[in-house]
């Protein structure tokens, strides 16, 4: 049975996770026509009700506070299912900002005595852990092969350009969204150029979205650098993208 799951997000964006998560999980489903994103949108957003009671009515969360929620589904006959009774949901409390204040102030007054003790194993595995953790990912640049053309599909209401990103095997491979700003255009990219791989940057350029030729686009996505984000908010990101089409 597939399962939703959001990850770990804070409570106040959980229900655009949700709704996110579920438009990727079922892009293929959609694709096909076994469910149409309307039947999507009108399920997720009785979950996000439901969810609502749970983490704000009963639960009393913050928005700050972090959550992750966990459900299974199904597809049928045109319909998305929730299994409710395998919801899951977890809950992690915001510290206080006084009691933070307070550990700080305290650690900073001990700060010698601190230093001078001899790390302890556990402290160990946990300092080197999350360094780990937090190097920053290294910057990733796309070949031809990946920018192979870059043609404009469309416009959305707010009046932003979306331009289809293809690879040299003619296959989509991501989107470039071009919106005016501040007498220019400021250029949102997202590049998926293989299964388990997505990439995103931004920049702006100093020419309005009309006088930004197709060409001159593609040379600028090459020349970027770009940061390494995970592959289902990328695809959700693309699919909601070209529901805002015109």
């Amino acid at each position: 049975m597939p399962q939703l799951s959001t990850g770990l997000v804070i409570a106040g964006a959980y229900a655009d996770k949700v709704r996110r998560v579920a438009f990727a999980q079922l892009r293929e489903e959609l694709r096909k026509g076994s469910i149409s994103s309307d039947v999507v949108v009108r399920r997720t957003a009785e979950l996000n009700r439901l969810l609502y009671d749970i983490l704000v009515n009963r639960l009393r969360l913050d928005k700050g506070d972090v959550v992750r929620i966990r459900v299974e589904y199904e597809v049928e006959g045109g319909d998305l299912r929730w299994k409710l009774d395998t919801l899951q949901v977890e809950a992690f409390r915001r510290v206080p900002d006084e009691e933070v204040r307070r550990a700080v102030e305290e650690t900073v007054r001990a700060a010698r005595e601190v230093l001078a003790a001899p790390p302890t194993a556990e402290e160990r595995a946990w300092i080197e852990e999350r360094a780990a953790e937090e190097r920053p990912a290294a910057e990733w640049r796309p070949t031809p092969d990946v920018v192979a053309s870059v043609a404009v599909v469309g416009e959305t209401a707010s009046g932003e350009k979306v331009a289809a990103i293809t690879n040299s095997r003619g296959a989509t491979a991501g989107m470039a969204v071009l919106r005016p700003a501040d007498g220019g255009t400021k250029v949102e990219v997202i590049l998926v150029p293989a299964e388990n791989e997505a990439y995103a940057t931004e920049f702006r350029v100093g020419k309005a979205p009309d006088e930004l030729g197709e060409e001159e686009l593609r040379k600028l996505l090459l020349e970027r650098p770009y940061r390494r984000i995970d592959v289902e908010e990328a695809r959700a990101a693309i699919m909601e993208k070209r529901r805002q089409l015109l």
